[in-house]
C-alpha cells in the first residue's frame, strides 16, 4: 500500500465502535488502521464491479 503515502489525506470520522472494531481487525490482519480500510474498500468497490460486470 506503498502508493497510498502519494495519496492526499481524507478527514474521516467513525463512531469509536466502528474505530476501534477496524483496529482490531488490523492488528489480526498485521496492517495498519488506514491499511485496513483501504483493503476492506477496495475488495467492497471489487464487488460491486463484479456485481455489475464490470471488469476492473
Amino acid at each position: 500500500m506503498k502508493e497510498a503515502r502519494k495519496a492526499p489525506a481524507v478527514m474521516l470520522r467513525l463512531p469509536q465502535e466502528l474505530k476501534d472494531w477496524l483496529k482490531h481487525r488490523a492488528i489480526d490482519n498485521r496492517r495498519s488502521l488506514n491499511d485496513e480500510v483501504l483493503v476492506r474498500v477496495e475488495e467492497s468497490r471489487a464487488r460491486e464491479r463484479q456485481a455489475e460486470g464490470v471488469v476492473k
